[in-house]
């Protein structure tokens, strides 16, 4: 019924690997800088960049106003499977369509109190992540900086909170001891990234054929991205939802800071555009969804200037993404 802040994690980690497995103007060699960790990271009170929804269409009778409400203190088990192929062009030069390994990150959530008011507390933690099946094409260092990356997510953990329309209301993630670097700009970038990464429900009543539309913004790696996402309540029967979505994505040309670039790029963002299209399945009393999947396609165009240079390197970007959840 909703997309998950766990989504947020995995994008930022593909834009980082992104930035790893492009061509040599880009190629990050630094290494790992590794500091204390932090404790925690809180998470965003609500401002105003909290998505919108609006009601186009409130579909047939009998319609009802959907809620959440999870049972307390039921543990959910959640799967999360990525494929994603790249391609990418710079100065001119295209390189061979990149299959990026498939990634698989499992979590856990537990709901432990709902409010009188319908509030929601939930903690989750991630339990186990790594590439698995076909690596892909990638050169063996940059699999091994993916699977590096992804393990360390395992032991981030946190407790939130959010209404019983699916919108954030605030929380905190704790870091595993030892934390690098990049799980640490991993998670703050997370952390800023809540509000704007749930799918929240209409207001009104509702029934089957109804659309709603939610718009939201949020801060990808440094990139502002707005996006506006069309659900349709495609069937409601015997307590379960079934939703079709469709998401559109851009950005307005902008500079774009990343501590996972070499020391003096600087990279600027030209045009950004996504368009994806995906179904969700599950209940008002479950926290994930049952299934998840969506296909999503990017292009983009950045301009990069390396330190002590005068010149300019265009890339262009394309990229294709599967994305499945799967909870018991």
């Amino acid at each position: 019924m909703k997309k998950t802040l766990f989504l947020a994690s995995l994008c930022l980690a593909s834009a980082g690997w992104a930035i790893e497995l492009s061509p040599a103007s880009l190629s990050a060699e630094t290494p790992l800088v590794v500091q204390q960790p932090a404790r925690g990271v809180s998470a965003p009170a609500p401002n105003s960049k909290t998505p919108q929804v609006v009601l186009l269409n409130p579909g047939v009778e009998p319609r009802q106003e959907l809620r959440l409400k999870p049972a307390i203190n039921v543990k959910e088990t959640t799967v999360m499977t990525l494929k994603m192929d790249m391609e990418i062009s710079a100065a001119g030069r295209s390189s061979p369509v990149a299959k990026i390994p498939v990634s698989v990150m499992t979590f856990e959530t537990k709901v432990t109190k709902i409010d009188p008011n319908g509030d929601i507390h939930y903690e989750f933690a991630y339990i186990n992540a790594d590439i698995a099946g076909d690596t892909g094409n990638t050169q063996s260092a940059a699999r091994d900086a993916m699977r590096s990356a992804l393990k360390n997510m395992v032991g981030v953990k946190g407790s939130f909170i959010m209404d019983n329309r699916g919108f954030h209301k605030g929380g905190d993630i704790i870091l595993p001891e030892g934390a690098d670097n990049n799980v640490k700009q991993m998670v703050r970038q997370m952390s800023k990234s809540l509000e704007q990464l749930a799918s929240p429900l209409p207001a009104e009543a509702v029934g089957k054929g109804a659309k709603w539309r939610v718009s939201s913004s949020s801060d990808l790696t440094g990139m502002n991205v707005k996006e506006i996402a069309t659900y349709e309540l495609a069937s409601w029967q015997d307590g379960v939802a079934s939703l079709n979505v469709s998401i559109e994505e851009q950005a307005n040309p902008q500079n774009i800071t990343s501590p996972q670039l070499p020391a003096g790029t600087t990279l600027t963002l030209k045009s950004f555009s996504s368009q994806g299209r995906g179904k969700v399945t599950g209940r008002l009393d479950r926290l994930n969804p049952f299934r998840s999947t969506v296909s999503i396609s990017s292009n983009s165009e950045m301009s990069a200037k390396t330190a002590g240079s005068s010149q300019e390197s265009t890339i262009k970007t394309k990229m294709a993404m599967e994305m499945t959840l799967e909870s018991k």
